[in-house]
């Protein structure tokens, strides 16, 4: 029982003494294309394409209310 019981405390000691680390960079990115889905069988949403420096397009979805315009930057977080 006493051999339980120090695993667990161990376990939970180390777990709360290890360093993390954000596995992610930020890149920035330009809006390139704006377009209208029905993404839910009630619901139109904006889909965004977004294209970083390095030619690598990523996509977002936004509610209908939100005001981008083409050309616009901004920062996005990308993972490694």
């Amino acid at each position: 029982m006493k051999t339980v019981i120090t695993l667990i405390l161990c376990a939970g000691f180390f777990s709360c003494s290890v360093d993390r680390e954000l596995q992610a960079d930020i890149v920035d990115v330009q809006l390139i294309k704006i377009d209208t889905i029905q993404r839910y069988p009630n619901m139109k949403q904006k889909l965004l394409t977004w294209r970083s420096n390095t030619n690598v397009a990523y996509v977002t979805y936004q509610p209908m209310s939100s005001g981008f315009t083409i050309g616009s930057k901004m920062k996005m977080m990308v993972t490694k």
